[in-house]
């Protein structure tokens, strides 16, 4: 178990001495009013258990439920667990609205339950914390030459690219993937540690150009090649000499370019349109497509002999869909420099919008997440709000999450999309618990009365959706009536 760290925040000495015997492999720091709370806590905290009530003789006065948005909007990582002596539905209740992960009732306390739930609290904690510290999203600079992203795939991608750079300077390197998932940043990776770094780099990217156009941008003209060639041109891979040159969508040049590639690759020589004599140049070509290339070649669009060639060094870049791990830790790095470069007032982003994102399928991959985190935080800074929320996102991406249907094919607005993901959870912990509530809520990390509540107000708000859960109907029969 990783040394994890809880604050204890209640004016009872007795029961934080209880607390503390009670999470005695944890690092436990006490304090008993609201002022020491705020000098003691940092973000090295994994989590912190908060009393309501700091005075017996007020316990109308609620001055740990009026902490909880400091703490959300200071230290967002940090679970919090809300503790009295008063039994309250209402405060469990706002008390989770704000932002408190759990409700525990002092006179209902089993600590060996308790000690194993708050050590699943601080794993969260603690795992958050380790990936941003893993991750390159800690960085205060944005760059735009990093691959962000702590998944295996894209650990090996960085490993590869770098080993290509510093140590093959002259062969071809294949980028292959669907729009979006970073193709340019791998090059600029690249181009970042590579031995020809200070060297010339040139791109390009095809656009409705003619053939004899597109020849001449890339390997030059002399004058008198065409209409309007009134002097000589040097092409991009002439100024490329001694670097790098990318050609990005090679998939959609034609055939008699690619056969000057082809040409290139093998000796090294480029011949300008409309002149005779070749041209020895020194350049590292990068090419990038999403097209698929075989499927091409079948249908004659493009040459085997050069796929053969640019083939000999490959690098798959996955879809954002297909390495989820990353989803957050992108979103990280993206949501700390658009708040900073949009001029918001942001500090963090609630839970929900992060899982809401994890569970979208991101067909444009990384670009399409970039430009979202973009737009949310231009919403949410309209409304001055100070953390990031679902209803900041695009109605495509709160409307596209994989659980956009709910029974008998209906689709959800976003509330009931919420609903329906809350209920199903609840759904398969009764199933699993044989239909006991205890035992659900236990594996669901929540009392009883928590569980309790979660369906009441899905009841009174959600009824229909609630009645396509047979497990919930059973076990809460009475209440539907």
């Amino acid at each position: 178990m990783p040394p994890y760290k809880v604050l204890v925040a209640d004016d009872n000495r007795d029961f934080i001495k209880t607390v503390s015997l009670a999470l005695k492999n944890f690092t436990v720091v006490s304090c008993e009013t609201i002022n020491e709370v705020k000098s003691k806590l940092n973000s090295d905290f994994d989590a912190i258990l908060l009393d309501l009530v700091f005075d017996e003789n007020q316990p109308q006065n609620l001055q740990g439920l009026e902490l909880i948005p400091f703490l959300r909007g200071n230290f967002p990582d940090i679970q919090i667990i809300v503790m009295t002596n008063y039994s309250s539905t209402s405060a469990a209740v706002s008390a989770i609205k704000l932002g408190a992960r759990d409700f525990l009732n002092k006179k209902e306390l089993d600590w060996l339950e308790w000690k194993n739930r708050i050590e699943n609290y601080c794993l969260d904690s603690f795992t958050i914390r380790k990936l941003k510290e893993k991750s390159l999203c800690l960085e205060l600079k944005y760059d735009e030459s990093e691959l962000i992203g702590i998944s295996k795939e894209i650990e090996s991608i960085r490993l590869r690219l770098k080993d290509l750079a510093q140590n093959s300077s002259d062969i071809t390197i294949f980028l292959s993937g669907e729009t979006g998932t970073g193709k340019n940043l791998a090059v600029k990776y690249f181009l970042k540690h590579s031995i020809r770094k200070d060297k010339p780099f040139k791109e390009f990217s095809i656009l409705e150009l003619s053939e004899t156009v597109l020849e001449s941008e890339l390997f030059g003209h002399i004058k008198g090649a065409f209409t309007g060639a009134d002097k000589d041109k040097i092409g991009l891979f002439e100024k490329a000499d001694g670097g790098i040159l990318f050609l990005d969508e090679i998939g959609d040049y034609d055939l008699k370019i690619q056969k000057k590639i082809m040409r290139f690759i093998e000796n090294k020589t480029i011949t300008p349109v409309g002149g005779t004599k070749e041209r020895k140049l020194d350049v590292q070509l990068i090419v990038a497509t999403n097209r698929n290339l075989p499927q091409l070649m079948s249908e004659g669009k493009f040459r085997e002999d050069l796929y053969y060639r640019i083939n000999v060094v490959k690098i798959e870049l996955p879809p954002l869909r297909s390495r989820k791990d990353d989803i957050r830790v992108l979103t990280d790095y993206f949501f700390k420099h658009f708040k900073e470069k949009e001029k918001t007032n942001l500090k963090s982003i609630s839970e929900d919008t992060l899982k809401l994102l994890e569970e979208y399928k991101w067909e444009g991959n990384v670009r399409e997440l970039y430009y979202a985190i973009q737009s949310a935080c231009t919403r949410a800074r309209s409304v001055n709000d100070k953390v990031l929320q679902i209803e900041h996102l695009g109605d495509e991406i709160i409307k596209g999450g994989k659980l956009n249907e709910g029974h008998n094919g209906k689709i959800l607005t976003l509330k009931e999309k919420k609903a329906f993901i809350e209920l199903e959870e609840i759904e398969k912990a009764l199933e699993k618990a044989n239909g006991k509530k205890t035992n659900a809520a236990k594996s669901l990390g929540i009392n009883l009365d928590k569980l309790r509540y979660k369906v009441e107000k899905n009841i009174e708000k959600n009824r229909d959706l609630v009645k396509g859960f047979n497990n919930i109907k059973k076990a809460y029969n009475t209440l539907l009536k």
